[in-house]
């Protein structure tokens, strides 16, 4: 059997937990063998799934490309959400959660609490903006979903309280009993995925809106400034290329940053976010018992 799972070349929280916690739930589990997959963590439910061999579905969701046709060679265990489970026409008891959840059936070091807020931005807004130094700003740890599964588990549980963009840093700390309160900075951030997850712990997703920050153009060296230049006004009067790389937006104004700090200040007197013990108790349970389904296939192949 062979793991499936997306990997971001800079690195992402949120599908790097695949070979961490797998690695740990499920320890010489695979082999490499195309014959049969297991579809993990992530929103991988679409046309990019391999054709030929037999696919394991143990909590992965839809939400990206279009759906893929389904036929005999998909076995679902679980899905992430009700949503999904709408979308590719699935009955409704396959949807727990997401599977990410089995954090918690893992061992993950205690480490004490430092900071009262730490703010985890999705893995793509981090290209951005310099969200560190606004976090610095305001006395917030920075969780960069690039950095190591180990690292961002150590300083997630440094915070008191987490700002999330990134839904797997949300997930992991309902998991872990960090309260959590959910941000969206861009039109990017998946409402339909995170509403998917959030269904299955009878919690509503109300995202704080932040402003939308760059400044990703002041990186630049001297000659890729004037080209971003050249291309943004190219592209403004529509006179753009496919084969462009599409230019870095303008650099938010300091005016617009100070915005956003206040709104990070306002959103810190929000109510945090955690899923009910005992529901969240039960979906591990759920998941547990799909693990050892998934052991025995994994016998019979």
């Amino acid at each position: 059997m062979k793991l499936y799972y997306y990997k971001d070349e800079l690195g992402n929280f949120g599908d790097d937990l695949n070979p961490w916690l797998w690695d740990k739930l499920l320890p010489g589990f695979f082999d490499g063998n195309e014959k049969d997959w297991m579809i993990g963590i992530g929103t991988l439910l679409n046309h990019k799934l391999p054709v030929a061999g037999r696919k394991h579905v143990f909590g992965s969701g839809y939400g990206y490309g279009s759906k893929p046709k389904l036929d005999d060679s998909y076995n679902f265990l679980c899905v992430r959400g009700p949503l999904t489970a709408e979308a590719l026409n699935l009955p409704k008891h396959l949807a727990i959660t997401d599977s990410a959840i089995l954090i918690k059936s893992v061992e993950v070091p205690k480490v004490n609490k430092i900071y009262k807020f730490g703010f985890i931005p999705h893995h793509t807004s981090i290209r951005n903006f310099s969200w560190d130094k606004l976090c610095s700003r305001l006395g917030y740890n920075f969780i960069n979903p690039e950095w190591s599964v180990d690292k961002v588990l150590s300083e997630l549980s440094k915070c008191e309280i987490v700002m999330c963009e990134a839904m797997h840093g949300a997930i992991v700390c309902d998991a872990l009993r960090i309260p959590w309160i959910p941000l969206k900075a861009y039109s990017y951030i998946s409402d339909f995925k995170w509403q998917d997850w959030l269904l299955t712990l009878d919690i509503p997703y109300k995202p704080i809106a932040v402003p939308s920050l760059y400044d990703a153009e002041s990186r630049l060296t001297f000659s890729e400034k004037q080209k971003n230049s050249i291309k943004r006004t190219l592209a403004s009067v529509g006179l753009s290329s496919k084969s462009w790389a599409a230019p870095h937006p303008q650099s938010s104004s300091q005016t617009l940053v100070d915005e956003a700090y206040k709104d990070f200040l306002s959103a810190s007197t929000s109510e945090a976010y955690l899923s009910d013990d005992a529901l969240c108790s039960s979906l591990l349970n759920q998941y547990l018992e799909k693990l050892e389904n998934l052991k025995v296939i994994r016998a019979q192949v």
